[in-house]
């Protein structure tokens, strides 16, 4: 029921502005990667939530087997958390089509809720508490999602949605640091890809940094 209700607080803001056109990156088959969207994020963020907004993650909703999300469509969405260390505090950004980026109604409890895995739900659940005070580097050195999952898929995500029919991808790029504090590196980033089912789940993390592939979870 609370996925319902978010969903469906999305879907009204993205009708409320659609309206409002400004300069877009988003071609007219609505699809993006996580990476290419950005930019755009972080002006719109620092002109209405904090001057010294920094990408601090990004939430993958129901991304597709290329690795992009289609705006329009309702059932899936790139969620951006930027952050402020002057504010110590995180905001939200959802692309909409033709119309920029706007604050969302999903964040960190709503991202957890989407987990089904306790053992992954914990770890992101650690990350998660850390981000008001940690960013991306903007000049780090990570894949865009439609190469992580490939990775993913390679690495277990095939055979897991061959034998789970329906199953969904989600995924979180996070900064290095969140996962590993032992990581010496600051600017680089990880990704944590999650394909579940009803019932089953296998939760990736890929090191940006090293290249390795480590199942978090999976049954």
């Amino acid at each position: 029921m609370k996925k319902i209700f978010y969903l469906s607080t999305l879907f009204a803001v993205i009708v409320f502005i659609a309206c409002e056109k400004i300069a877009d990156p988003i071609d007219e088959t609505g699809k993006i990667t996580a990476k290419e969207y950005a930019d755009n994020v972080l002006q719109k963020a620092r002109l209405d939530f904090a001057t010294d907004a920094k990408l601090s993650a990004i939430y993958g909703w129901n991304v597709d087997l290329l690795g992009k999300i289609d705006l329009l469509e309702t059932d899936n969405a790139f969620v951006y958390v930027v952050q402020s260390n002057n504010l110590q505090s995180n905001e939200f950004y959802v692309p909409v089509f033709a119309a920029g980026p706007v604050k969302s109604p999903i964040n960190f409890s709503t991202m957890l809720s989407f987990i089904k895995d306790t053992t992954a739900g914990n770890i992101l659940g650690n990350v998660f508490n850390r981000l008001a005070t940690l960013a991306i580097d903007p000049n780090a050195n990570y894949k865009d999602s439609p190469a992580t999952i490939d990775t993913a898929l390679v690495h277990g995500g095939n055979i897991f949605l061959s034998q789970n029919a329906g199953a969904k991808v989600d995924m979180f790029l996070l900064p290095s640091k969140s996962i590993d504090t032992t990581l010496a590196l600051n600017n680089s980033a990880d990704w944590i890809v999650n394909f579940y089912s009803s019932n089953k789940s296998l939760v990736l993390w890929i090191n940006s940094n090293s290249g390795v592939v480590t199942k978090l979870s999976g049954n």
